[in-house]
């Protein structure tokens, strides 16, 4: 205390701007969540959510997007065809080096129809006949695939994939 008032209280003053450097730099490192970008798949986290949406559900990204989980053809909407409409969307957009392709994270490879009906690690992705249930859905819906920087699939390109699930996920 007496080197304090001696100096005039410049000691006191610098450890106490020490003292607040050292929280801001804390709170910069944990206070915005820490360091959870992966998740240890290889695909960067920290923008999951639907085209700018950030924290949306599932239900409120369908919502957002306009999506449907009827009756396509009931609907007025086309049959997708695997061959037409899905291997062009997933080859494209997922079956690129490093992500859905042999040896991709989780297991799960795009490239062919086999290969996606088989899934993952962690078991099918692709649930027939119930596009809502399907894990692959969810993740699309849901923004985190494809993963930044990567632009997310269109709407209606989400509607094909879910439209030719609910239709039974055929190899046609």
């Amino acid at each position: 205390m007496e080197r304090e008032k001696s100096n005039g209280g410049k000691d006191l003053i610098y450890r106490i701007k020490i003292g607040i450097v050292l929280l801001l730099a804390a709170g910069l490192i944990f206070g915005c969540g820490g360091d959870d970008s992966t998740a240890g798949d290889g695909h960067d986290h920290v923008h999951d959510h639907v085209h700018g949406d950030e924290g949306d559900d599932f239900d409120t990204a369908v919502s957002n997007l306009g999506l449907m989980f009827d009756d396509p053809v009931g609907a007025g909407r086309l049959s997708p065809s695997f061959s037409t409409d899905i291997s062009p969307i997933l080859t494209n957009r997922c079956a690129l080096s490093g992500c859905h392709v042999a040896g991709g994270p989780h297991g799960v490879d795009f490239r062919t129809y086999d290969s996606l009906k088989a899934g993952g690690d962690y078991g099918a992705i692709v649930t027939a006949g119930d596009a809502r249930e399907s894990k692959v859905v969810k993740q699309i819906v849901q923004g985190r695939m494809p993963p930044d920087p990567a632009e997310p699939l269109e709407a209606a390109q989400i509607q094909l994939i879910i439209d030719w699930i609910n239709e039974g996920a055929d190899n046609n």
